[in-house]
């Protein structure tokens, strides 16, 4: 009977640095041409790359049936491992090469499968397998993948050839994938064989908004793809990732379904950052991670079925989506935040997830600076005025007041000041935001040259992280903030010489207070950047915070509307065009 692939699995690269997230092994060597195994030696394919997360397949599609081959080199038994509760049970074994076989994936009922090998003799080599069905395939997909690119050569050329490798390697998957290169900086020249599923289009620098709103436009308009996928330049991609998402969303049982793929670290390269995202607008930081922080080599993590969890967005180093569920194109923001805005409007309840669908990208605390806060502060605040109907003026200003205060009260001026910029580019309203020049606004507001991380001295990197005090005496200290001057009236017993130390990614209030300076460096990494106390600059910060918050109370409702009336302008093809149309 036919069958059709559903997953690949894999041995782990002889040079990547965490193989049990493909194969598991107490023995066993590794090198280019596979894992050998001698004689009662075993592997199992418990792991992230190789699981069938079953639970998850039978709710989303309408596979019944699954079937798993290896491809070994010498006589090995493969056993068909079902997991449920903690407890693994061999469902079906062979000896003699046959696919082992769960006719009744339904029936089951497990959370996962996975596929153990055992070397019946020396000399063994196995290499990996694939899981297959007799379910048919509920649609024909076709797979846009559109990458946003500037000046990361080395990631995107690398990935473009992954993903040609793919498509012509892989019959199931042939046919099936188109690359578009969205090349801002013009200068990308990639060698692909000729006829390959690949074109690059030039385009004006208009961030990751006006590549991916370029990308799906000409998709749109070729009019191929059933699907698109919106895929970051500066990812390492694992190829399986591509593959398994065309064969879910074949199978899928509702046709809006969407696919986020997980966020891996570059740097630890088991750590997984995020798997899809909520949004919460009356927060601080609206953002929130989920799947945050999880040791992708952990069995219980891989093997747990983990039910669908309701994700507001996905952000597009991975993001995948049907074409008739892309109703408008992203809005102009440049970067930060199309993605949310996108995912809110579009796409987020439709997202999923799957283990092995997942990227590889740098730590983003390493990224973050003034000039994005500057997006973060004045983007954010248009996707809640356009997105949320009972979102309000005090929403925004509690967000603001709170946001710029922390950074205003940790020695983080520029910070500050950036975040006061982007809430007066808001407040400037729709006509405005849509003259914007936002490549020239970008080269202007990246020059910033304070609270970059960069490499660290010596005498900096010997400074050990300031333990911090006791909840309620951080509690006390914050509340305290505004009538110490941030820190400058503070009795001088309890003021510090040294040099506060905190990690990159927070807000030092309570050092502020007793520490001149404050060294903010990355937990892993010799980075990070040294800010003063400068109590004349807090002033002015601390005024303009004040002002551009009164001004945002006494004109929000009429911004709201006005953003709103916008906004199909600011999504639509004719705006698009004149901005491709630049120089």
């Amino acid at each position: 009977m036919t069958s059709n692939l559903l997953a690949r699995f894999r041995v782990a690269p002889a040079d990547f640095p965490e193989p049990t997230l493909y194969v598991r092994t107490p023995g066993g060597v590794l090198d280019d041409r596979g894992l050998h195994l001698k004689k009662d030696e075993t592997a199992t394919f418990d792991t992230t790359f190789a699981v069938f997360p079953a639970g998850r397949w039978c709710r989303l599609t309408n596979v019944a049936d699954v079937l798993a081959r290896v491809d070994a080199t010498g006589r090995v038994r493969v056993d068909l491992v079902s997991h449920t509760d903690g407890v693994d049970t061999v469902v079906a074994s062979s000896e003699h090469g046959e696919p082992v076989t769960c006719a009744d994936l339904r029936g089951l009922n497990a959370e996962s499968l996975y596929v153990s090998v055992t070397a019946l003799e020396d000399n063994v080599t196995v290499r990996g397998g694939e899981w297959r069905t007799t379910s048919p395939v509920l649609r024909d997909v076709r797979l846009g993948v559109a990458i946003t690119t500037f000046n990361r050569q080395e990631y995107v050329l690398r990935t473009i050839d992954r993903l040609l490798a793919l498509e012509s390697g892989v019959p199931e998957i042939t046919g099936h994938v188109k690359v578009l290169v969205v090349d801002n900086a013009r200068n990308l020249a990639p060698q692909v064989p000729a006829g390959a599923p690949f074109r690059l289009v030039p385009n004006p620098n208009l961030g990751g908004a006006g590549g991916f709103a370029r990308g799906l436009m000409e998709f749109r308009e070729e009019g191929w793809s059933t699907h698109v996928v919106f895929m970051d330049d500066d990812i390492t991609l694992e190829p399986e990732a591509i593959a398994r998402t065309v064969t879910l969303l074949s199978h899928a049982v509702s046709d809006e379904t969407c696919v986020h793929g997980a966020m891996m670290s570059e740097e630890q390269p088991w750590l997984q950052f995020e798997a899809g995202s909520h949004y919460e607008y009356r927060a601080v930081y609206p953002l929130r991670a989920v799947g945050r922080g999880l040791d992708m080599r952990r069995r219980a993590e891989v093997l747990h079925d983990a039910l669908e969890i309701d994700l507001h967005y996905s952000a597009w180093w991975f993001t995948v989506f049907p074409m008739h569920v892309a109703k408008d194109n992203p809005l102009p923001v440049f970067v930060r935040g199309d993605d949310v805005a996108f995912g809110l409007m579009h796409t987020g309840v439709h997202t999923v997830t799957m283990q092995g669908i997942c990227v590889w990208h740098a730590d983003f605390a390493l990224k973050n600076n003034p000039s994005s806060l500057y997006y973060e502060v004045r983007n954010f605040a248009l996707i809640d005025t356009l997105v949320f109907d009972d979102h309000k003026a005090r929403h925004l200003a509690w967000r603001y007041l709170g946001f710029g205060f922390r950074n205003a009260y940790s020695h983080r001026y520029s910070s500050a000041e950036y975040m006061i910029r982007g809430m007066k580019d808001f407040l400037a309203g729709p006509e405005a935001w849509m003259k914007i020049d936002h490549a020239a606004r970008h080269d202007e507001v990246r020059k910033v040259d304070e609270e970059k991380a960069a490499p660290l001295g010596e005498d900096m990197i010997a400074l050990g992280f300031t333990a911090p005090r006791p909840k309620i005496i951080r509690l006390g200290g914050y509340l305290l903030t505004p009538f110490l001057g941030a820190g400058r009236y503070l009795p001088r017993f309890l003021q510090s010489e040294s040099v506060g130390v905190a990690q990159i990614d927070v807000r030092a209030v309570g050092l502020a207070i007793r520490h001149e300076q404050i060294l903010y460096r990355h937990p892993r990494f010799d980075e990070g950047f040294v800010c003063h106390r400068d109590y004349a600059r807090f002033r002015r910060i601390r005024r303009e915070v004040f002002v551009t918050t009164f001004t945002l109370l006494r004109t929000y409702r009429r911004l709201k509307r006005e953003y709103r009336a916008a906004y199909p302008t600011m999504v639509g093809d004719a705006y698009w065009r004149d901005q491709f149309a630049r120089s």
